[in-house]
């Protein structure tokens, strides 16, 4: 697929040139010489350089939010999500690339994967696409169930994080007494699922999220050598 939802604001002027003078100083500190090094005079490896698959996971991720899906966005991204368990994370990023691009079922199929996980940010997407029955039919009760699921989930409550609670206005008001008990027991009742994929994906896209650290090379003190018998 190539989707291209790349957002223009009337400061693109001054973006071009921050990111113009972001590759200049790029070029300027890129050279070995001004790279850090350890106490045996070797480059240090950039956090991108020692884990890029992660540096890419968020990278991707990161551009999926700010509604940025083109093509290889979008290969990285269904790679990752392919995985199945430990990147709800990419399977709630595609399903916004696939909504962002008109894909709306798809893409609500994807973020209730992710939701169904117990990913915070997911379950708080799916209570917005009931609300709005955006990939979904319109249910004000799935809506609340959803947004309960977020406001109570327990990754973010024991890491000390508020949720997001500026959405729960739009609930105000359009339902019943009967439909927030509804909702209530469903969300006491909710247990995590996580998705297994059951197909694979091409050979071409499952090498987009494949890449490989870069090590530094070994100093003369760590190679071991073996005396010459003769």
């Amino acid at each position: 697929m190539s989707v291209r939802c790349i957002r223009l604001t009337s400061k693109a002027g001054a973006v071009i040139a921050i990111s113009a003078l972001g590759l200049i100083l790029a070029a300027c500190s890129g050279g070995g010489a001004a790279r850090k090094r350890d106490a045996d005079g070797r480059v240090i490896p950039t956090l991108a350089e020692q884990d890029p698959a992660s540096t890419l996971y968020a990278k991707s991720v990161g551009k999926a939010a700010r509604g940025d899906c083109d093509e290889e966005t979008f290969d990285v991204l269904t790679c990752f999500a392919y995985r199945g368990h430990g990147y709800e994370g990419a399977q709630m990023a595609l399903g916004q690339c696939l909504i962002a691009s008109g894909k709306q079922d798809e893409g609500a199929e994807w973020v209730r994967r992710a939701a169904d996980s117990g990913w915070p940010d997911a379950q708080k997407l799916m209570a917005g696409l009931y609300f709005k029955g955006e990939g979904v039919g319109t249910d004000m009760v799935e809506a609340a169930k959803w947004a309960k699921l977020y406001s109570r989930n327990p990754s973010l409550l024991s890491l000390g994080v508020q949720p997001d609670l500026s959405f729960v206005q739009d609930f105000r008001g359009v339902m019943t007494s009967e439909q927030l008990s509804v909702a209530d027991q469903r969300a006491e009742s909710w247990v995590p699922s996580y998705w297994t994929p059951s197909s694979g994906i091409d050979r071409g896209i499952r090498r987009a999220c494949s890449v490989e650290g870069r090590r530094p090379a070994p100093s003369a003190s760590d190679i071991q050598t073996i005396p010459n018998p003769y």
